[in-house]
């Protein structure tokens, strides 16, 4: 039987696992344990002035909650922070490390932090500290009050980031396509002009795909090359 893993998403906003949410999908198939961490509620995610940020707040969770239960997520974490408000800040670094060293992953997921003409600062923050303690979180002397309160270094042993420009790994999601669309249709509130959020990206991929074949791969950058495969 496959050896269980524990994979740990780490993004910005509700709705950005999408770009990753049939790989999620079928490793939730598979039988494997995926956790979501959000570091933002999406407050500031919309152009409509009626819409105020606490309100779009309030439904961004719930949009969060109803795509996390369709890709089969077994755990959602939020750090609810402002969204485009991200820093290298002490406290989203411990944030990141210690949800690291909570769950224990086999894997991590996260933002290509390298990626060209990247603009959105959230996606630049999350996937650089995300990666950053992907790498160090097995020191002892970072965050050493996680040891006292029992939370021991560990790190991952694969580390894969999307919206790659130097992908060198892909992940056939033709299986669980479907369920990628139904989840990204949870974020209601990102859909334009009556256009369904699933529709919207699938539109925005065709766009930018050479096929249709293309749409259903998912590509990363695959940082280290261990036994592990997805």
């Amino acid at each position: 039987m496959q050896e269980r893993w524990t994979v740990l998403v780490v993004i910005a906003h509700p709705d950005d696992e999408t770009a990753c949410g049939g790989t999620i999908a079928k490793l939730a198939e598979e039988g494997h344990r995926v956790v979501v961490a959000v570091a933002t509620n999406g407050n500031k995610g919309t152009h409509d002035p009626a819409v105020t940020p606490e309100m779009l707040s309030q439904m961004r969770v719930r949009e969060m909650e109803q795509a996390c239960a369709a890709l089969g997520v077994s755990k959602l974490i939020r750090y609810d922070y402002d969204d485009g408000a991200l820093a290298d800040s002490p406290d989203l670094k411990e944030r990141i490390y210690r949800t690291i060293r909570e769950e224990k992953p086999d894997i991590l997921i996260t933002f290509d932090p390298w990626r060209k003409y990247e603009f959105h600062p959230d996606h630049r923050t999350v996937g650089m500290l995300a990666a950053e303690a992907a790498y160090l979180a097995d020191g002892c002397w970072y965050f050493p009050q996680h040891a006292a309160a029992g939370l021991m270094p560990c790190k991952p042993q694969e580390v894969y980031l999307f919206w790659s420009d130097e992908p060198n790994y892909t992940v056939d999601v033709a299986a669980t396509w479907e369920r990628k669309l139904r989840a990204a249709d949870a974020h209601a509130s990102q859909g334009t002009d009556g256009e369904p959020f699933g529709t919207k990206y699938l539109n925005w991929l065709r766009a930018n795909a050479a096929s249709e074949a293309e749409l259903r791969r998912e590509t990363f950058r695959k940082v280290y090359r261990t036994s592990l495969t997805i």
